[in-house]
């Protein structure tokens, strides 16, 4: 069985500050290894867990910043990782060859209030809905899952976050390993108790694999991005494009995937990946 894992930094345990990679100086260097080892050994946890459980093919996206947050000298050998920048998709890997998918390290979704460091994409945007239902990074990976049919089943992260995605898909396993008070405080286990939390909390996912619906969408698909500032231009909107306001605009697609590809042009409608694994070529 084949689990598909996003991962993000926000949602780890003992993270309430924003990573700064701009700032090279030996404080930074050292408090960004640091963070990179917490979020590492909370996706050991959840790759034991799930391989515990009967997962036997594990995918793990390095889905945080520039995608390289992971410390490889220390991941599980056991999974395979997706990392680096310039990705012909988000969630590459992700489609009807997996039978589940989950997230480690989430974080709430935009505009959440006491949700530590939440977000969606970015900190301009205020709010997105697709069909009216609002989602944060996590609410549409699993939505990207459902149109390949694949049920959302796990997510750790801050309780806000774990609230979030249970209403999305009933009968996922969450595992909280923080209480987000604020933007940048948070009430958080130990790294040690969170990642026992999270091993357990993985064993547990295989179960939601038959009960958890995927989430889909009915057709058409309309996506709303609410942003704080007025960003958009009603006498300009672009192909694709309905501008209600310099705040909010809409963009309305055959599906999910057609919305998607709207909203970043740049990825490849076509692209589908090659299913490759470690392994000696003859």
């Amino acid at each position: 069985m084949r689990f598909y894992m996003m991962t993000d930094l926000e949602g780890v345990a003992g993270v309430t500050q924003w990573e700064n990679r701009a700032d090279t100086g030996p404080y930074n260097t050292a408090r960004r290894q640091r963070l990179s080892r917490l979020l590492t050994g909370e996706v050991n946890a959840a790759v034991d867990g799930l391989i515990g459980a009967g997962f036997d093919d594990v995918i793990v996206n390095d889905g945080h910043g520039g995608g390289n947050t992971i410390d490889y000298d220390l991941a599980d050998s056991r999974a395979v990782y997706y990392h680096g920048l310039e990705r012909p998709f988000w969630l590459p890997f992700l489609d009807e060859t997996c039978d589940a998918t989950g997230a480690v390290g989430a974080h709430s979704k935009a505009s959440t209030p006491s949700g530590t460091l939440s977000h969606t994409m970015s900190e301009a945007v205020r709010r997105w809905s697709f069909n009216g239902i609002e989602v944060g990074e996590t609410g549409l990976q699993a939505l990207i899952a459902g149109y390949y049919g694949v049920p959302f089943v796990f997510a750790a992260g801050d309780i806000h976050l774990c609230r979030e995605i249970e209403e999305l898909c009933p009968g996922c396993v969450t595992v909280a390993v923080k209480q987000g008070t604020s933007m940048h405080s948070a009430l958080t286990s130990a790294p040690a108790r969170a990642r026992e939390l999270i091993r357990e909390g993985a064993m547990r996912a295989i179960e939601a694999v038959d009960r958890v619906e995927p989430l889909r969408l009915e057709s058409p698909v309309v996506f709303r991005d609410e942003r704080r500032d007025p960003t958009w231009d009603e006498e300009d909107p672009g192909e694709a494009t309905r501008v209600i306001n310099a705040h909010v605009r809409e963009i309305e697609g055959e599906d999910l995937m057609d919305v998607l590809m709207k909203v970043y042009t740049h990825y490849d409608r076509n692209y589908r990946p090659e299913q490759w694994r470690p392994g000696v070529r003859e």
